[in-house]
């Protein structure tokens, strides 16, 4: 890699764990380079898979904003405070006078994210709540956040990648920062299910297995996104690991099959028999 060159993709960067990967070359969609998002597209069809990469970049949600903004208050607040801005009021918006506060702000304000004042608080309460909880406030130190491992598959030669919140390399762990709706054990377990941490898990493991690294614990912080924005520290177990691990491998010999051949199919042309949700038989 030429030194002089800022890296324009992934490829450019030879394997390891890498400090100071920028957030837009890490998330740049490439074929055949699998990251956590890519798994979650390849667990719906290959199709699917296909029209991600090709899709343009969407605004963000509010939601995945928020969390953003979570994470660079917690892991980076240097980055946070040059990135966020607290958004004041500016009155009636219909208004001339309005619209002028407003504009005016945004022109003294260029590149920055701003934040209502209702989610600021917010932001701030999940943090302090972080670091107050007598475990998870001891995690976050001593690590790197926003580390990047890259990798090659050795079963399915693809190229990996993976980027983690908070990395401590002299304990060999790694924290995964999350905000939910419910950070109980049984509520964490249903977002494990329905987001596929489990293979977030899996695929983590693998680049630590791949790269001869250590990988002591993978441990999940959950704070709730409302008062009292209580916390939660999780590990996933065995079984969970294990099936993490057989839906990755599923996902990768899908992609792999998928790039030799470059047929990228849909839905098995078939008629399907549908049974209701367990919970839809129920009074």
């Amino acid at each position: 890699m030429n030194a002089q060159l800022a890296p324009l993709s992934i490829t450019d960067y030879a394997p390891g764990i890498h400090e100071g990967v920028p957030a837009e070359v890490y998330h740049r969609k490439e074929l055949g380079v699998v990251n956590c998002g890519a798994l979650t597209q390849l667990d719906k069809t290959p199709k699917h898979y296909r029209a991600w990469l090709a899709g343009k970049e969407q605004h963000e949600t509010p939601e995945l904003l928020f969390g953003r903004a979570l994470h660079a208050l917690v892991l980076e607040p240097d980055l946070f405070a040059r990135e966020w801005a607290r958004q004041p009021e500016f009155g009636d918006l219909r208004t001339k006078a309005g619209k002028e506060r407003r504009d005016d702000w945004l022109s003294c304000h260029r590149g920055v994210t701003p934040i209502s004042a209702e989610d600021w608080q917010r932001l701030q309460a999940m943090r302090d709540a972080v670091m107050a909880h007598p475990i998870a406030g001891r995690l976050f130190t001593g690590g790197v956040a926003e580390s990047t491992a890259i990798w090659t598959d050795p079963e399915h030669g693809l190229l990996c990648k993976a980027r983690m919140d908070y990395y401590v390399a002299s304990r060999g762990l790694v924290i995964d920062l999350k905000s939910t709706e419910d950070a109980s054990e049984s509520g964490f377990a249903r977002s494990v299910a329905t987001y596929r941490y489990h293979v977030q898990h899996a695929h983590y493991a693998s680049a630590f297995q791949s790269l001869g690294h250590e990988l002591r614990a993978f441990l999940f912080v959950a704070v709730e996104k409302t008062a009292p924005f209580a916390v939660n520290v999780h590990c996933i177990d065995a079984d969970a690991e294990a099936r993490g691990m057989e839906l990755r491998d599923r996902d990768m010999a899908t992609l792999s099959r998928c790039l030799q051949a470059d047929v990228w199919p849909g839905y098995e042309p078939t008629i399907h028999t549908l049974s209701l949700p367990r919970w839809a038989m129920n009074d």
